[in-house]
């Protein structure tokens, strides 16, 4: 029986997840407003962890089937 071909991942796939945006600065304060800073750091920490989590999960079983090592 043939070798089944490689499962090319997309170089894409391989970096990490992007940050949401960050909270405009007041440029005479250098300050962010509060509300904000504490919604995008909690919702952009949950996005970064699960979404990385999954992203390299599926990159090293790709790796792990192609016979390759991390």
């Amino acid at each position: 029986m043939p070798a089944a071909p490689p499962i090319a991942v997309p170089p894409d796939a391989r970096r990490p997840c992007v940050t949401a945006p960050k909270p405009a600065v007041d440029p005479v304060t250098n300050r962010a407003p509060e509300d904000q800073v504490f919604d995008m750091s909690a919702t952009d920490r949950y996005e970064i962890k699960s979404c990385d989590r999954r992203r390299a999960a599926a990159v090293a079983a790709i790796d792990a089937a192609n016979g390759a090592h991390p």
